[in-house]
């Protein structure tokens, strides 16, 4: 997959350790090896970074800008 696609996307994700986030991603950080980070500012405006390898789920959610 194609990490850099979730920049600048509204997402919903779900980890492997029970959390849910809703936010907008706003950075992806290769590290090499396969170890890829998302950072995203989440719905409360707080930054929140995790691992790729930490996803269970991704989905872009609509953007309910203008609504």
């Amino acid at each position: 997959m194609e990490w850099n696609y979730w920049k600048g996307k509204k997402i919903f994700v779900e980890l492997r350790g029970g959390g849910f986030y809703n936010g907008v991603v706003q950075e992806v950080l290769d590290e090499g090896n396969g170890l890829i980070f998302i950072s995203i500012i989440d719905k409360f405006g707080r930054w929140v970074t995790f691992s790729i390898k930490e996803i269970l789920k991704i989905v872009e959610e609509e953007n309910d800008m203008g609504k």
